[in-house]
């Protein structure tokens, strides 16, 4: 329970630091990644010519990132106050974790949705930019310039693990684990 409360506190922050970084600056994940390689002339080049076609993509959506970043703040608030709860064994620790689990598997869901339609137009509209890209500097220099896609890739990545922990959590909880924790009746085998 307390390897789950702290997880909860761990992922909690990051999602409200993760929200409030991008309600502030809907690029700053993408340029954290992107401005955290060394790289050479040629590669700032191609940066450059990328980062308009980011731009573009990044306006279309804003809108979407906003409330997205808004949803992430709420989460990630709602997460550490129910860690606090699971943690100081409240009453009220288990349904909140349950509670936490599903909205967490809701918001990432709901965010892989919009970053993968982020990713396909990236892809789509930066697609001859990408092949001249690979021609000129080869496979290891163009997997370096392919830093702003990982960027976009990282959330679909990162939900799916978020998605696990989630489940990891309904699995402890709501089973009998969780209910001895909690005082509860266990749940009868159905004969």
């Amino acid at each position: 329970m307390v390897v789950l409360g702290v997880t909860m506190l761990m992922f909690g922050g990051q999602t409200l630091v993760e929200g409030l970084l991008q309600v502030r600056d809907p690029k700053a994940l993408v340029r954290q990644v992107t401005q955290s390689q060394a790289r050479s002339p040629h590669e700032e080049e191609t940066l450059a010519k990328l980062e308009p076609i980011q731009d573009a993509i990044i306006d279309r959506h804003r809108l979407a990132l906003k409330v997205d970043a808004v949803a992430s703040i709420v989460l990630g608030l709602f997460v550490l106050y129910a860690s606090s709860a699971v943690l100081s064994r409240d009453r009220n620790g288990r349904a909140m974790a349950m509670a936490s689990a599903y909205l967490c598997i809701a918001y990432h869901l709901n965010a892989v949705v919009l970053w993968v339609r982020m990713a396909m137009e990236t892809i789509k509209a930066a697609g001859p930019l990408l092949g001249e890209i690979t021609a000129q500097a080869g496979n290891q220099a163009a997997g370096r310039n392919l830093a702003p896609l990982a960027a976009v890739a990282r959330s679909p990545m990162l939900a799916v693990i978020g998605i696990g922990w989630c489940l990891l959590l309904l699995l402890y909880f709501g089973g009998r684990n969780g209910r001895e924790l909690y005082g509860l009746p266990q749940k009868r085998p159905s004969a």
